[in-house]
C-alpha cells in the first residue's frame, strides 16, 4: 500500500514538472514611432498550447487594470480605457504558430508618447505561472514626410526656389509700397528689412537644402520625458519665494536610514549592511509633505564644515504610494521616480531609461530643488555657485513627495535646510523660472 502511495506522488510530481514553463521576451528594448503599430514579442518555453492559459499584459503596477486580458479562450472586456480598441494578440514572426505554439505576443496600435515604458507579460495556468517585462521606446515621427526634408533633391530644389520666389515678391511689393507713400526709395530701410527678415528665413532654407535636416537649434523632439542640462546664472532669492519646509516621514522611509536633527537629516544606520555592489538604492527616505499642484522649492546640504562634499547621494521626488523597497531597475520615471544621483567616482546621472550621465563641476555642496507640478518640471540648482544644473520634464499625476537617499561611506549627512521665505506672497506666474536657455 505504501509503495502505491509513493508511486502516485512521484507521478503527480512528474505531471507538475511537465506543465511548468518560462515566459520569454527580447533582451533589447522595442523601438517604434508615434502613430505606428508595434509588436511586443512574448512566448512561453518549452512551447505548449496557450489557448487554455490566462494571458495578462499590464503596465507598471496596474495588474488589475490590464492593457489586454485573455481568459477562458477569449479576450475579456477588462481593460485600461486608454488601450481600448488598440490591442490584440498577434504573431511575433511569420514562423510562429500563435497561441497553439505558446506565442502570446501583444500588438499595440496608434502609438502615443504615453505608451513609452515597460509592459509586463504575465501567463498563468493551473499549476504554473511566470512573467517578464518588455521595454518600449517611442521615437519622433520620421522627418521624411516633411517636403523640405525630402530625400528627392529635385523636390528639395523646387520647394527652395518656390520659397525664394515668394520672398522676393514680398520684398518687391514692400519696396514699391514705400516708394509710393514717400516718393523716395528708402534703400537703407529696405536693406535692413532684407537682412532682418529675409536672410534668417533663407538661411534656414539653405541649411535644410544642404544638410537634409532641420536646423539644430529647433526643438522637434517628441516624448513623454525631455531632459535639459543647462548651466546658467540664477536668482536664488527668486527661487526661495517658493520655499517650503520639508521633514522626513519616518514611517515611509527605509528602516536602515537613520533620521536625526528634528527629522531634517539622514544617513545610513551603523547596522546597515549593503545588499549588493553599487549604489544602495534601497536606502530611500521620503518627505512627509505631499504636493499635487503649484511650485515648491527646498535646499539640501551635502557638505559639513571642514569636510569634503558628499560623494554618494540621491535627491528628487517620488509618486505617493510607490514607497516600497525596489531595485535600481524599478526606480524609473514610468514607475513614479524622478531624481539626480551622485554615485562617487561613477559620476552623476538622472534616472531615465537608460540613465543619462552628466558632468557637474564643481561638485555641489548645497543643492536646490524646484518642483513645478503644473508645468511638469523638476529642476536642480547648485546654490553656492548660483547655477541652474538640470531640468527634468514630465507629467505628474497624483501626489508626489520629496525623495532622499544619503548613500554610504561619506562623513557628512544629507541635511534638509530651512530656507528663509519672504513675508509677502509671491505673485504666481505661468512662466518657468529657468529663463531663456538653450538645450545642451
Amino acid at each position: 500500500m505504501l509503495s502505491i502511495i509513493i508511486i502516485a506522488l512521484l507521478v503527480h510530481l512528474l505531471i507538475e514538472a511537465s506543465v511548468s514553463f518560462t515566459v520569454v521576451v527580447p533582451r533589447d528594448q522595442i523601438v517604434a514611432h508615434v502613430g505606428s503599430t508595434v509588436t511586443l514579442p512574448c512566448w512561453i518555453t518549452p512551447p505548449e498550447n496557450a489557448e487554455a492559459l490566462e494571458i495578462r499584459w499590464y503596465r507598471h503596477d496596474q495588474f488589475s487594470n490590464p492593457v489586454l486580458f485573455y481568459q477562458h479562450g477569449k479576450i475579456q472586456d477588462l481593460q485600461e480605457e486608454s488601450y481600448r480598441n488598440r490591442t490584440s494578440l498577434t504573431l511575433r514572426s511569420d514562423q510562429s504558430g500563435g497561441l497553439k505554439d505558446g506565442d502570446v505576443s501583444l500588438q499595440l496600435e496608434k502609438l502615443t508618447v504615453q505608451d513609452e515604458g515597460s509592459f509586463h507579460c504575465y501567463v498563468s495556468g493551473d499549476t504554473a505561472y511566470d512573467s517578464s517585462k518588455v521595454v518600449l521606446k517611442i521615437t519622433e515621427l520620421s522627418s521624411s514626410s516633411d517636403p523640405l526634408v525630402s530625400s528627392d533633391p529635385w523636390k528639395t530644389a523646387f520647394f527652395t526656389l518656390l520659397i525664394f520666389a515668394l520672398l522676393g515678391l514680398v520684398g518687391l511689393i514692400l519696396y514699391k509700397y514705400r516708394h509710393k507713400l514717400t516718393g523716395k526709395i528708402w534703400k537703407k530701410d529696405f536693406k535692413t528689412f532684407s537682412l532682418q527678415c529675409l536672410y534668417p528665413v533663407s538661411s534656414m532654407i539653405l541649411l535644410i537644402c544642404f544638410s537634409g535636416k532641420k536646423p539644430a537649434n529647433q526643438n522637434y523632439e517628441l516624448g513623454a520625458m525631455k531632459n535639459r542640462k543647462v548651466v546658467e546664472d540664477i536668482n536664488i532669492e527668486e527661487l526661495r519665494k517658493h520655499a517650503v519646509q520639508i521633514t522626513i516621514d519616518h514611517e515611509c522611509s527605509h528602516p536602515d536610514v537613520m533620521i536625526i536633527k528634528n527629522y531634517k537629516s539622514v544617513r545610513e544606520a551603523p547596522r546597515y549592511k549593503p545588499t549588493g555592489e553599487g549604489f544602495p538604492y534601497e536606502l530611500c527616505a521620503f518627505g512627509a509633505q505631499r504636493f499635487t499642484s503649484g511650485r515648491h522649492y527646498w535646499e539640501v546640504s551635502l557638505a559639513r564644515e571642514n569636510t569634503d562634499p558628499k560623494n554618494y547621494w540621491l535627491i528628487g521626488v517620488a509618486k505617493d504610494g510607490h514607497f516600497t523597497d525596489k531595485d535600481r531597475s524599478a526606480l524609473t520615471p514610468s514607475n513614479g521616480y524622478w531624481f539626480l544621483c551622485s554615485d562617487g567616482p561613477k559620476g552623476f546621472y538622472i534616472n531615465t531609461d537608460p540613465p543619462v550621465k552628466l558632468s557637474l563641476t564643481p561638485r555641489p555642496e548645497q543643492l536646490g530643488v524646484l518642483l513645478d507640478y503644473d508645468d511638469g518640471q523638476l529642476s536642480f540648482y547648485n546654490v553656492k555657485e548660483k547655477k541652474h544644473l538640470l531640468t527634468m520634464s514630465t507629467r505628474f499625476t497624483g501626489s508626489v513627495a520629496p525623495l532622499f537617499n544619503p548613500g554610504v561611506g561619506d562623513q557628512s549627512s544629507l541635511t534638509i535646510l530651512d530656507c528663509p521665505k519672504p513675508v509677502e506672497s509671491p505673485v504666481e506666474s505661468n512662466q518657468p523660472l529657468l529663463g531663456n536657455s538653450s538645450d545642451a
